[in-house]
């Protein structure tokens, strides 16, 4: 059963938008999750940390941004993060914990 996206909207202290993302990323949200990103200028973190599942749909959505986004993630999609070649395009470090 797929976990439904649920998806927050904040600034940290250094006045980056940042967006919690938890649950699932797939194609039956993707658009969602991009809609997330409009409106939002300059450096942007995505904390993916509650991510559990995420699809090339979503992966296309991180891929369209990664030139201004700084992934966190666990070390459970860390591995699709880099085989996809998007380490090599933004900064992903490993949540805290």
């Amino acid at each position: 059963m797929t976990t439904p996206l649920k998806l927050t909207k904040t600034v940290d202290p250094q006045g980056r938008s940042v967006i919690r993302a938890a649950g699932e990323i797939d194609l039956s949200n993707a658009e969602t999750f991009a809609a997330a990103f409009a409106g939002t200028t300059g450096p942007l973190v995505v904390d993916l940390t509650e991510v559990h599942y995420i699809d090339s749909a979503g992966m296309s959505v991180l891929f369209t941004h990664a030139e201004r986004t700084e992934l966190i993630a666990t070390s459970l999609l860390s591995p699709i993060l880099e085989m996809s070649g998007l380490t090599s395009m933004t900064t992903v470090r490993e949540a805290e914990g």
